[in-house]
């Protein structure tokens, strides 16, 4: 019976080998877990910045808006009717008069002095004028007041 109890007591203690094993599987895994933390880690960063990037560029304004808040005097309507008449053009010109308010070269652009520039680079960019006088506390077209005299 001793023998029968001492067998059932060499059975129930694990093998000294296979203690090691599980211990090395242990570690094994244990290492995993912490390269698969350090990578899940990296991806969130990752993307963190990312979407900090998109959010920069959404918050940031296009150089058509850096330019209209340049133009002074009508010279939005005059950006519209040239961005109409030329607009592969102004898809050009934008950027570059963006650039150089940006760099601070150019500080205002009066609508008078863009209609300018872009007829001296030959595009004829044709605003709609037209002449005010004052009758009687009202601003009239000079044409209307010219027809009733």
């Amino acid at each position: 019976m001793s023998d029968s109890s001492g067998a059932a007591e060499g059975s129930s203690t694990p093998n000294p080998s296979e203690t090691q094993e599980d211990v090395d599987m242990k570690m094994l895994n244990a290492r995993r877990m912490v390269e698969l933390r350090k990578r899940a880690n990296i991806n969130l960063a990752r993307k963190n910045l990312e979407e900090q990037r998109i959010q920069r560029e959404k918050n940031r304004p296009s150089d058509r808006d850096i330019l209209l808040r340049a133009l002074t005097d009508r010279g939005d309507e005059v950006l519209s009717v040239a961005e109409r008449s030329y607009p592969k053009e102004m898809a050009i010109l934008i950027p570059r008069l963006s650039a150089l308010i940006k760099q601070g070269k150019v500080t205002s652009i009066t609508g008078g002095e863009l209609l300018q520039f872009l007829r001296s680079i030959g595009m004829r960019v044709s605003v709609s004028t037209t002449i005010s006088v004052e009758d009687h506390g009202k601003f009239v077209s000079l044409a209307d007041k010219l027809k009733k005299e």
